[in-house]
């Protein structure tokens, strides 16, 4: 919802419409509640001039006090402060406002990933003014409020906000181009054939979160468009448990890798859809992440890895999806299971809701679960910093290699691109062949849309733009 409610000081441009699909672009930033910005000599400090048309939706107008303001929030709260630190952006002293529609942020050292932090729904740009009546000592930046409250100037408002139902009114006193759509509901329908089905009758004009059997059929039927659109920043992939028996040996991870048919599982899953992370070379080409990965099937070689490590009859262990996942992840989870057993490796299937997931994941209480994740900034050493080390959720298999760190500060101090990509090399082929997620895909985003509907765009966040769709 942010999405739509919030501006940010930063975008992306979108490309030119192709197939009525438009992708954002990261090699080209551009100006949301910031018209401009300059950046000095040295690379360390950044001016933002703002918009002075921007106002928020209660008619006030945006300053570079609520900017400050905003920004400080976002580095000082747990879930928000890690992508604003990877952009150099770690204490209010670096944030200086200088008049009413002008601040200026200060980096210790150049940084590549300030403007990409800044374009994110981790740095959303909301009414000071309008929050701090709400806050209190136990809740300093009034996140219980806004649970419930919009203090945004984006290019819709909330007019209803229930657990499965959210109304969005268009707000035209936005600065930016008045979308076309006057209303956006979302709703919660928890059948995806439903959710297809509903859009095939003009009762909603798109459906997301498809499986590949809710989808089967309606080119065929045309009565809707499915839109197949290419994640770059998105993968699927096996998390092995680093932190515990008997996945904190790496030859117990191999040995699982060599078990799986991947172009089994992706031709019989997948429906060959997607891009493969199977297949690779050991040897890295480029700097590009992911890449695939360099275990072929080998059985044999599975059970003299397992041997190796201890392990001469094999293993039991339980194998863990989500609910909220299960009708993407079951079929694979039971492929799975199918060929482990045939080196040894003696599965069993648990499956927990949402929450409990949740919590065991966190816990990094699961010796072998399955996810799918997407990169919030697509860049070689994000996917390194975000999925390989930290003690951070998305570090999902707990994996620590002390090897890496010195390689990420080369990549940071890195004054060429040859430098940095020798260097992102050293990285990916450390983390590829530990293994400690096994990666299947990139998958393709589908999408059912209306056939009078147009202009779907793909953000990095993979979810709905209602500002840039059309109606014919």
């Amino acid at each position: 919802m942010s999405w739509h409610i919030y501006d940010r000081l930063v975008t992306f441009a979108l490309d030119e419409p192709a197939d009525k699909i438009q992708q954002y672009r990261l090699d080209k930033p551009q100006g949301d509640l910031a018209e401009r910005w300059d950046i000095s000599g040295d690379g360390r400090i950044y001016t933002f001039h703002l918009r002075r048309a921007a106002i928020f939706h209660d008619g006030s107008a945006v300053t570079a006090e609520d900017v400050r303001w905003s920004l400080q929030r976002a580095i000082s709260l747990p879930t928000t402060r890690f992508v604003l630190n990877l952009g150099g952006l770690t204490s209010e002293d670096q944030i200086k406002v200088v008049d009413e529609a002008t601040l200026t942020i200060t980096l210790p050292k150049p940084n590549r990933y300030l403007l990409l932090s800044l374009s994110t729904p981790f740095a959303p740009i909301m009414n000071a003014r309008q929050i701090k009546p709400h806050l209190t000592e136990g809740d300093p930046w009034g996140s219980e409020w806004l649970k419930g409250n919009d203090a945004g100037s984006g290019a819709y408002r909330v007019t209803t906000f229930r657990p499965d139902q959210v109304v969005l009114e268009r707000n035209d006193k936005w600065y930016g181009s008045r979308p076309a759509m006057r209303w956006a509901v979302f709703q919660t329908v928890p059948e995806d054939t439903m959710r297809v089905a509903l859009v095939e009758r003009g009762l909603a004009d798109v459906a997301i979160g498809l499986t590949p059997n809710a989808i089967e059929g309606v080119e065929h039927r045309g009565k809707a468009q499915l839109l197949l659109i290419p994640m770059p920043n998105q993968f699927e992939f096996l998390v092995m448990n680093t932190q515990s028996k008997p996945f904190e040996d790496v030859r117990v991870r191999q040995a699982l890798a060599y078990a799986i048919p991947q172009q089994e599982i992706f031709r019989s899953v997948f429906l060959g859809r997607g891009t493969p992370l199977f297949g690779g070379s050991e040897e890295v080409h480029g700097a590009s992440f992911p890449q695939a990965q360099s275990f072929a099937y080998d059985p044999k070689r599975a059970r003299d890895l397992l041997t190796d490590a201890g392990y001469p009859n094999g293993l039991d262990t339980t194998l863990s999806l989500c609910t909220c996942k299960a009708e993407y992840f079951e079929n694979l989870a039971v492929a799975l299971k199918d060929h482990l057993a045939r080196v040894g490796i003696r599965v069993t299937i648990d499956k927990f809701p949402g929450a409990r997931f949740g919590e065991l994941q966190a816990a990094k209480q699961m010796p072998l679960y399955l996810e799918n994740q997407v990169a919030w900034l697509n860049l070689p050493d994000y996917w390194i910093r975000i999925f390989y080390r930290g003690n951070t959720r998305s570090n999902f298999s707990g994996y620590a290699n002390p090897a890496l760190d010195p390689l990420l500060a080369k990549a940071d101090d890195a004054t060429s691109e040859a430098d940095y990509d020798a260097a992102m090399r050293e990285m990916i082929a450390i983390v590829n062949r530990d293994v400690p997620l096994l990666m299947f895909r990139q998958a393709a985003l589908e999408v059912v849309i209306g056939k009078d509907i147009g202009n779907y765009a793909y953000w990095f966040h993979t979810l709905p733009d209602v500002r840039s769709l059309s109606r014919n």
